[in-house]
């Protein structure tokens, strides 16, 4: 499939969505992506995949790290 022809199966795709948000959510996904480098994409995307496998740190884990080592900012 070439790269005109997956245009107009995305246009078809998101002009069948009728849910005001999605709409939205796809648009500052893509505003997102056009500014971003492919190393920076590539980054984002191997992110993403390890929090989808359970493989990231937790929020509350990070938080408890950060103030046993720099215990002195959290007085």
């Amino acid at each position: 499939m070439n790269i005109q022809t997956s245009k107009i199966e995305l246009a078809k795709i998101v002009l069948d969505i009728d849910n005001p948000d999605l709409i939205q959510e796809i648009a500052d996904l893509i505003s997102s992506k056009e500014g971003l480098s492919k190393l920076q994409k590539q980054k984002i995307d191997e992110a993403i995949y390890s929090l989808d496998n359970n493989e990231g740190i937790s929020h509350d884990k990070v938080m408890e790290e950060t103030k046993n080592r720099y215990s002195k900012y959290f007085k």
